[in-house]
């Protein structure tokens, strides 16, 4: 299972609290970003961080207490505020970039990485065998309402689909600040939030989407929003947080509440798009679903993404024609239909591994139990273990 860790306090405190206790994982995740951006964008660490500290001003303006909580996580491991920021911004730093892209600068920008003593990745290499990802996309998010479930209760479940080797700095992060409610997220080191749910009943999940406008300005960074929504008291609440500041990048956050809410939406620096739920149910991967935010997102290329595989599988096992359990939902984050094209996605070890793709997790949340049920790894090969807010 993923390390645990709670923090507790104001903002700069819990920071503090957070980077003294996973410093090496934290570690991990610069090795991992700073490859990516070189890879990418031919961006070495410096200059990312440049780039990061660009959010200053809004991060101040939407979310002072994270930023102050951001320079915590920097003192207590021991590293710079704009690595730190530039953890939370890597969706927008990346925003406007394919998947797959070798930037011709790459290799300068590893050697001044490697000079600048930044902490290395164990694999960088570019790949050698020319195989090209099959899935640009990532992500499965499946979810019912109370009405359609075996329980009683929303329930909302995703598979976590990434670089692989970023799993080892995946940690379960709980969160106790006052006057709040408590937050319980699976998240990646340095990072304040990702996939998760609070005891006020609400839980969120997140799927990448690429619009042609993604990267051009300053956006609101979506895990900082992630993080805003769980903070939340009321879904209404929540949902209003996803209007607080235009995106600088594209994504579905699927939001959810123990009482019944549930909607994707559907964000994009041009705005955000509602899709409720069908007869209680509610999938989404990684196209656009709205009309219009449809007719801004980048070309859906079917040799190149299994977006539309994923999303129909998924309704296909959400229509079972009873009421859906947590194992239901287990069975469909485990999924090989149509394999490789499939939900439960394996890293193809031809590709070099900035460039494999798999689920890096599974999660399925019980929101009337407070209950996140994660399986650590590819979700077929593990169990799902209760994780209780």
């Amino acid at each position: 299972m993923f390390p645990e860790l709670t923090i507790v306090g104001g903002p700069y405190e819990r920071g503090h609290q957070y980077g003294a206790a996973v410093p090496h994982l934290i570690a991990h995740s610069i090795a991992s970003y700073a490859r990516l951006f070189a890879y990418r964008r031919g961006l070495d660490w410096d200059d990312s961080q440049t780039a990061a500290l660009g959010y200053l001003p809004l991060l101040r303006e939407v979310a002072p207490d994270l930023l102050e909580e951001m320079r915590g996580i920097a003192d207590g491991a021991g590293r710079q505020l704009g690595e730190i920021v530039a953890l939370n911004v890597r969706t927008e730093l990346m925003a406007g970039v394919g998947s797959g892209v070798i930037h011709p600068g790459w290799p300068d920008a590893r050697a001044r990485n490697r000079a600048a003593g930044v902490p290395a990745h164990p694999d960088d290499a570019a790949p050698a065998s020319g195989a090209a990802p099959i899935d640009d996309g990532e992500c499965t998010t499946a979810a019912a309402q109370p009405t359609a479930t075996a329980p009683g209760a929303t329930i909302l479940a995703q598979t976590w689909d990434w670089a692989g080797d970023q799993r080892a700095a995946c940690i379960l992060l709980y969160i106790c600040a006052p006057g709040e409610p408590e937050i319980l997220t699976m998240t990646e080191a340095g990072i304040v939030a990702k996939i998760g749910l609070n005891s006020a009943g609400l839980a969120v999940g997140l799927n990448l989407l690429r619009s042609e406008i993604d990267g051009r300005d300053v956006g609101m960074p979506v895990h900082v929003l992630l993080r805003k929504m769980l903070q939340a008291s009321s879904f209404a609440q929540a949902r209003a947080m996803a209007n607080m500041a235009p995106a600088g990048g594209s994504s579905c956050v699927t939001l959810a509440s123990a009482n019944g809410d549930l909607v994707s939406l559907e964000i994009t620096p041009a705005g955000v798009a509602e899709l409720l739920p069908q007869g209680g149910l509610l999938a989404h991967t990684n196209h656009c679903l709205d009309a219009g935010a449809a007719s801004g997102e980048c070309p859906i290329n079917p040799a190149l993404t299994t977006t539309r595989d994923r999303y129909g599988r998924a309704w296909d096992l959400l229509h079972t024609g009873r009421a859906l359990g947590i194992a239901d939902f287990q069975a469909i984050l485990r999924d090989h239909h149509g394999d490789p094209r499939c939900i439960c996605r394996h890293p193809d070890p031809r590709l070099a591994p900035v460039d494999r793709g798999e689920s890096v997790c599974g999660i399925v949340i019980d929101l009337g139990a407070r209950v996140m049920h994660v399986a650590p790894d590819v979700p077929c090969t593990v169990a799902f273990t209760p994780v209780i807010l």
